[in-house]
């Protein structure tokens, strides 16, 4: 009877049906596995990228910090405790005409400094050791005191206080954080390039063909959660990076300016040992007096310059008072 051999013929048909849908069910969680090893290599190697540039930003802060850890020190304290004795000072014969591009010092800012360098002295009293990379972080992107807490007491501050503790960028690259906990990579992406979760990479386990379907799907959809990541991240290192050469440079002007600036500060020390009474100076005397004064204002200047603002981005007045100040070496 013909029964028996249709019967077969669709068991044969079936089971070949069975196997190309077994095979098929291999193929799509093979490309799935495929593509999700694309996705995380993406992912790693963008991590791994912008993780690298933190780094490098962290280090070039650190510098700043402790750069103007070291002229609040050397420079800015001394020169005022060494003008605060100075008699008769006579701020209207300020006659800078060939001290090149050198702004004129007022009454009014030179007692400004003074208020501020009584402030700074409390902050800075413990040692850099006692500002920790919090204190050193919010010296660095801000340079002013408000920034840092109050300190008058000096009391050591380790973690970022004030502005700097609500700054998200500054605790990305601090390590610090904003309240109690950590403040790692999303934290800065948050601001610096939108927040970014790692792509969901897993794949299910039953060799189905239905399963096999959904694992590809899912794969590429990591694959387009991967690609925004990275795109997120690249841009997160972007800003980073030009945060890092604002550091330097700001770095690198203020070293330089420093450098000007201490023959200045000598000489007028071996001056005030000498004579306090402005009065009876000689006219170069005088002159050499409000060089040092003007020259420790443009350094104050670039010193409270705020690199950062509190979105955690590049602030225009920290370029415009650095293109100032290198005219003024230049």
């Amino acid at each position: 009877m013909p029964l028996p051999f249709i019967l077969a013929g669709a068991a044969i048909v079936a089971g070949g049906y069975g196997v190309k849908k077994g095979i098929d069910a291999k193929d799509d969680f093979d490309t799935a596995k495929r593509v999700n090893r694309r996705a995380q290599s993406m992912f790693d190697e963008a991590k791994s990228e912008l993780e690298e540039e933190r780094e490098l930003t962290q280090k070039a802060m650190e510098n700043l910090g402790q750069a103007k850890y070291k002229i609040y020190n050397e420079s800015i304290i001394p020169f005022v405790d060494v003008f605060s004795k100075i008699k008769n000072v006579s701020f209207e014969d300020n006659n800078l005409d060939d001290a090149t591009n050198l702004p004129v010092m007022s009454a009014g800012e030179l007692a400004r400094m003074k208020s501020s360098v009584l402030e700074i002295k409390g902050v800075l009293s413990g040692g850099i050791t006692a500002l920790g990379s919090g204190g050193l972080a919010g010296l660095a992107a801000y340079g002013g005191v408000g920034v840092l807490g109050t300190a008058s007491t000096g009391t050591a501050i380790g973690t970022l206080s004030g502005a700097a503790a609500t700054n998200a960028t500054l605790a990305w690259l601090g390590g610090g954080s904003l309240a109690a906990g950590g403040y790692g990579m999303a934290g800065g992406m948050m601001v610096l390039g939108g927040v970014v979760a790692g792509p969901v990479l897993a794949v299910g386990g039953m060799m189905m063909a239905s399963k096999a379907e959904a694992a590809k799907e899912d794969a590429y959809g990591n694959l387009d959660k991967a690609e925004l990541a990275s795109e997120q991240m690249k841009e997160a290192r972007v800003a980073a990076s030009g945060i890092r050469l604002r550091f330097e440079e700001i770095t690198k002007v203020l070293r330089s300016l420093e450098l000007r600036f201490q023959p200045l500060l000598q000489s007028l020390n071996e001056l005030v040992e000498s004579n306090t009474n402005y009065s009876t100076y000689s006219e170069e005397d005088r002159k050499g007096v409000m060089i040092a004064a003007s020259t420790a204002k443009v350094l104050k200047n670039l010193l409270e310059a705020p690199i950062i603002d509190k979105e955690g981005t590049l602030t225009p007045e920290s370029r415009k008072v650095l293109e100032e100040t290198k005219k003024i070496i230049a």
